[in-house]
């Protein structure tokens, strides 16, 4: 019919419309059907998404693509001019690009669940396959938007030769895609537990992770290589002929930064090992403590070296920054006396173990439970909830309830009406309940000790008596020893000691009488 009919340019963009359109449709069917295809146990949800939501953008990018097509052949370029249509045709292909990376970016979870869902029998008998189809959909938008980008650069500078530009994207696809597998499969096999000696299992598997991070890295470079060759360019080239100079310092760069990197590894997990090593509790408290702090002054000194270093590789003179960094040390050092002296004494207190991470401690004055060290300070959180921030500079003696063991001491006073030996009865009563109490036996590690009368208050006896216990614990037990003493007093009708005052009246006639 279009032969049949006068050439005319409303004719001829009357047949291109027409033909876009018709496109459009069939493009947008052709896919639904192709979804469809795919339809399985638990695939529905993902194809209704596809079914009712999909059909227009599909549409869109049919009509789109088929238009700036039309308006490529050579007898619209005639009828329109080769500016006008080369300028329809780009702005045709670049609303197909667009309205493409709008499609995936909408629909990517709904295909992606079309790709991951397969048989379970398939999932069973070639893990391998399926490990593989797994990365694809977990990752497929990724090389399909990188294709839509690579499209639109290739519409914009190709002058009108988008064949060629084309070829080139779908090849750089494909390298992206198998990129993405290779690092699938290599994240995979990294996933995969391996045997080894406890003692060893901390290098081992900082040591894999470094390795497998320089795999990636790897088979990024070797892709980003074979991209630049299909476009007609290359690193390598550039390496060995105008970027030699260039190349060779951000080698030299990026050497430094991974055996500065490797050095960290090593000296943190050496660390790390070095402070849990020894019993366990004990471990991790010193780990807690110490870790924070020497992991800092390992990664500032690291990172001042590699930074001098790396600086050096660049070809820049390092010596006056040396000098610099020595001067304003000096200068620091005189006039920040104060915080050196915390530094020296924080680093001897956290040395000799004097305190660790949730010791409850008295520190000139201030008592809490450790919450935190710096390098020049100790964070302590007292009973009311405040928090209290020393200086170890200023911290002159330490009292730590947290080692080894505590001891709960009482002080009674004995009623008047009571025997001395019938009051000690009745407190290694008490004790032996409490020894026996579910709540109160794992914190006493000794029987009741009776110290004897320790003073006389008031005319009352003061009977001593004290528990060996756990760390901390010794309030606890104090507490629970006065309840239950009190209880037994009251059972047995008697009251603690009060103050008792003798009065010695004298009558008019010299006698005197007490009362």
């Amino acid at each position: 019919m279009t032969y049949s009919l006068p050439s005319s340019l409303g004719k001829d963009l009357a047949m291109v419309l027409a033909y876009a359109l018709v496109v459009g449709t069939c493009f947008s069917a052709i896919c639904v059907v192709a979804f469809s295809v795919l339809d399985g146990p638990h695939r529905h949800r993902a194809l209704y998404i596809l079914r009712r939501q999909a059909f227009r953008p599909l549409w869109w990018i049919g009509s789109f693509a088929a238009f700036g097509e039309a308006l490529s052949d050579p007898r619209m370029v005639a009828s329109l001019g080769q500016h006008l249509a080369h300028t329809a045709a780009t702005f045709a292909n670049v609303m197909a690009a667009l309205s493409t990376g709008v499609f995936i970016l909408r629909f990517r979870r709904p295909i992606a669940h079309l790709i991951r869902n397969q048989p379970l029998s398939r999932r069973l008998t070639r893990r391998a396959l399926s490990d593989t189809i797994e990365i694809i959909g977990t990752f497929w938008y990724l090389p399909a938007l990188v294709l839509v980008g690579i499209s639109l650069f290739a519409t914009f500078v190709s002058a009108g030769d988008t064949s060629t530009a084309l070829r080139q994207s779908l090849l750089c696809t494909v390298l992206l895609v198998l990129c993405m597998v290779i690092n699938g499969l290599v994240r995979r096999h990294a996933l995969k537990p391996q045997r080894g000696h406890k003692r060893h299992a901390l290098y081992s598997e900082r040591l894999k992770s470094f390795f497998y991070t320089l795999a990636h890295l790897a088979v990024w470079l070797a892709f980003i290589e074979l991209g630049l060759r299909v476009w007609g360019m290359s690193l390598i080239r550039f390496t060995e002929g105008d970027g030699h100079e260039v190349s060779v310092k951000l080698f030299s760069l990026g050497g430094t930064l991974i055996f500065a990197w490797l050095i960290w590894i090593l000296s943190d997990t050496a660390v790390h090992h070095a402070l849990t090593r020894s019993r366990k509790g004990l471990a991790n408290a010193r780990a807690q403590t110490m870790m924070p702090l020497i992991r800092n002054v390992l990664f500032v000194a690291i990172f001042i070296i590699a930074t001098i270093v790396a600086l050096a590789n660049m070809g820049m003179n390092v010596t006056p920054l040396l000098a610099g960094a020595g001067v304003i040390g000096l200068a620091i050092g005189f006039g920040a006396q104060s915080l050196v002296a915390d530094l020296i004494t924080g680093l001897f207190i956290i040395i000799e173990d004097s305190l660790a991470i949730d010791d409850y401690v008295d520190v000139g004055g201030h008592l809490g439970t450790v919450e935190g060290l710096t390098i020049r300070t100790v964070r302590l959180r007292d009973i009311d909830g405040i928090v209290h921030t020393i200086p170890f500079s200023e911290i002159k003696s330490i009292k730590n309830y947290s080692r080894e063991f505590g001891y709960a001491i009482f002080r009674v006073a004995i009623p008047y009406n009571m025997e001395i030996d019938d009051a000690i009865k009745l407190m290694r009563d008490v004790g032996q309940k409490m020894r026996t109490d579910p709540l109160q036996r794992r914190n006493i590690w000794s029987p009741l000790e009776i110290q004897g009368v320790e003073s006389f208050e008031s005319g009352s006896a003061i009977l001593r008596a004290r528990f060996k216990t756990a760390p901390i614990k010794q309030w606890e037990v104090s507490r629970a020893f006065n309840l239950s003493l009190k209880r037994h007093l009251d059972e047995a009708g008697l009251d603690l000691a009060t103050p008792r005052m003798s009065i010695q009246v004298i009558t008019a006639g010299g006698g005197a009488e007490k009362e």
